[in-house]
């Protein structure tokens, strides 16, 4: 199906409507989804650093708690001295130190190889298997950072429960020996309640606490405790926070389609918007597109009218715009088309009366002809064979310069007219100069312009040679060089001065014999030629002239024919 400049524009003005409000929606839709990320990104860093804050005032106190009662001077003594009977005094001393987000203080005595443990619901000392030993030696180590918690299982418990727990150590009178160990524990699910629960607003995510060595520390799902936490899988975003004093990493994942799914559903809406826009923008625009067109559509129909042959209609002008100026444009142009045709008309009845006026004067030529032939046959009959040689020669060199057989000729003809027309210049002068000719059998058929030879030969003849003496010679070359033709009409005479030859150059001089002097030689082969065509002179006075032309070879005689 073929569609109208009419149904291109509209097509072209809804489309690129369309387009645009695509893109609008999409640069639109992008930016606000960047807004609205960019804006919950910064609101969870906010929560997740207040609960940074919270979970490190929470380790605060429970590291100062264990600093503070491995520091106790009285119970330092009292686990250094510990028995049966001040087992009650200790833990009396140990729950003083249990209050506020301390959820439990254990003392452990590695060579009593039992561990006094004050919590919510009891005070009690208990004997240690090996397994609880080597538990406890593997908490009582800590970490590489002293401020950073243990995370870890208590395994003293029957009800296995996980805890933050910061260790310190007490040593003998000495100094020199660890007699026990101060263990203040925060319980995990505190935690979690105080700070992730109770302070952050993470609905749309899911959020965990992380040890620095990637271990889920705290969280909704009490099955992810203790596990490698799990890289980000799907289109999410991971918002995390570092907790300054702790190094423990509060992470909150989000779907990204929870959190922008609304502004999809409006980046819908523009979408429908837009269609129904230009939907509605098609009745205008077809309204403006065809007062648009009418001027085309005029133009278009004059134009068919003019392909027809009528040649007096016009385009309307209905306003001064580009379709305007091409309106007028086209009514000028049919205008000169129709004074052309006027012209070739009343040209070619000029032509016709020329052409009938010629075949009035065609008897002339022959007239001359004949009369010159009579002329021959009668020196022929009084013997005078010289004169009747002169005369052929003149008759041929006056029908090959008058005959109409074309721009080229071959080399072969063009060297049999300069032969005829140096009989004519010998019996004039009385055989006082030579012409030689060397010419190659295969350039005898290249076409070159006629007249070409015959006016540098004329040249040499009026203004080279000395006439007065007889060892005037003339030589005419015609040489090939590859693709190149090279003319060459050499004299041993005068030569000629700088001012001569620019004078020569300028044309000057005039062959009395053709009227084609050495000016119209070079203007005729630049027409045929341009720049592949040249004419040279070199002269020296006392020395000479040699005249150069230089062409393209041709075996075509209408290659280079205008």
């Amino acid at each position: 199906m073929k569609l109208g400049l009419q149904e291109k524009i509209i097509g072209s003005i809804l489309l690129v409507s369309m387009v645009v409000s695509i893109v609008l929606s999409i640069v639109f839709y992008n930016n606000s989804v960047e807004v609205i990320e960019n804006n919950y990104v910064s609101s969870v860093t906010d929560n997740l650093t207040v609960c940074a804050g919270i979970f490190d005032d929470v380790m605060k106190e429970t590291y100062y708690t264990a600093v503070n009662a491995a520091s106790d001077a009285d119970l330092q003594q009292m686990v250094r001295e510990y028995n049966s009977r001040t087992q009650t005094t200790l833990l009396e001393r140990l729950n003083s130190y249990r209050s506020g987000n301390i959820e439990s203080v254990y003392c452990y005595l590695p060579g009593q190889k039992v561990i006094l443990k004050v919590t919510p619901s009891e005070m009690v000392e208990q004997e240690c298997s090996e397994t609880d030993m080597q538990w406890l030696s593997d908490v009582a180590r800590g970490q590489e950072n002293p401020l950073s918690p243990k995370y870890h299982t208590d395994q003293t418990e029957l009800v296995k429960k996980r805890s933050f727990t910061y260790t310190k150590p007490i040593y003998d009178e000495a100094g020199e020996s660890v007699v026990g160990y101060i263990m203040a524990n925060a319980d995990e699910r505190d935690i979690f309640f105080g700070c992730l629960q109770g302070y952050g607003n993470f609905s749309d995510g899911r959020s965990y606490i992380a040890t620095p060595d990637g271990r889920i520390a705290s969280s909704t799902n009490l099955k992810s405790l203790g596990q490698q936490a799990p890289a980000a899988e799907g289109d999410v975003i991971v918002t995390k926070v570092t907790a300054p004093l702790s190094r423990y990493t509060l992470v909150t994942v989000s779907d990204r389609s929870v959190i922008t799914g609304h502004i999809v559903e409006t980046r819908n809406q523009i979408f429908a918007l837009a269609l129904l826009f230009n939907l509605m923008a098609c009745i205008p625009i077809l309204i403006l597109v065809r007062r648009m067109m009418r001027p085309v559509k005029n133009l278009e129909e004059v134009m068919v009218q003019v392909g027809q042959g009528d040649l007096t209609v016009r385009a309307q002008n209905y306003s001064e715009d580009e379709i305007g100026r091409l309106s007028q444009g086209f009514n000028n142009m049919i205008q000169q088309v129709e004074d052309l045709i006027d012209a070739l008309v009343t040209e070619k009845l000029l032509k016709k009366e020329a052409e009938i006026e010629a075949l009035k004067y065609q008897i002339t030529p022959h007239f001359m002809y004949n009369t010159l032939n009579s002329i021959k046959y009668a020196a022929v009959l009084q013997n005078a064979d010289e004169i009747a040689e002169q005369l052929e020669a003149f008759i041929e060199l006056l029908q090959l310069s008058a005959s109409d057989r074309g721009a080229f000729i071959t080399v072969r003809q063009e060297i049999h007219m300069v032969r005829n027309y140096v009989k004519l210049q010998m019996f004039r002068y009385a055989n006082s100069f030579d012409v030689q000719f060397d010419v190659s059998p295969e350039i005898e058929d290249c076409y070159i312009p006629g007249l070409l030879i015959q006016p540098l030969v004329e040249n040499a003849i009026l203004h080279g040679i000395d006439l007065k003496r007889s060892d005037g010679v003339i030589t005419v070359r015609v040489l090939r060089d590859n693709k190149e033709l090279a003319i060459k009409v050499e004299d041993n005479g005068r030569g000629m001065t700088a001012e001569d030859l620019a004078r020569l150059m300028n044309g000057e001089r005039k062959s009395k014999f053709s009227g084609i002097g050495v000016r119209n030689v070079r203007e005729r082969l630049q027409l045929y030629y341009g720049k592949q065509g040249n004419l040279a002179f070199f002269s020296r006075e006392n020395h000479g002239t040699s005249a150069v032309i230089t062409m393209p070879v041709s075996y075509d005689a209408e290659e280079y024919t205008i």
